[in-house]
């Protein structure tokens, strides 16, 4: 007999392939050791990978063009974009994922990369 408690419901292999080449908006708040907020960032780019073992992986697009960013293998945390929602640039994303996150803030890979 399987124990169904032991199931990670926060990964949906399924919808986790509807993303590939879907738009989506993240919205990342980053909370200090008292879970004040320390830095909020906001991400938009195209799905290019979403697997349960590597995380769902953004080509980002806007201010960040051409970097990438990966995010956790949450598919829970993944809601399609309501009418009206927008990026800073105006983009109109297929999906909006809103992350609370207890640490550093992150950057997009080759963000820090030299001029």
């Amino acid at each position: 007999m399987t124990d169904d408690t032991d199931t990670d419901h926060h990964w949906d292999d399924a919808f986790a392939q509807t993303l590939i080449g879907k738009t989506l908006l993240m919205n990342l708040t980053f909370l200090d050791d008292d879970g004040e907020v320390a830095e909020r960032q906001q991400f938009f780019g195209v799905v290019i990978d979403a697997t349960e073992a590597e995380g769902i992986v953004l080509d980002l697009m806007g201010e960040h063009d051409g970097d990438t960013y990966t995010l956790p293998p949450q598919t829970s945390a993944i809601e399609p974009a309501e009418a009206g929602v927008t990026t800073l640039s105006g983009d109109k994303p297929d999906f909006v994922a809103n992350w609370a996150i207890h640490g550093d803030p992150d950057v997009p890979e080759a963000a820090n990369d030299e001029d």
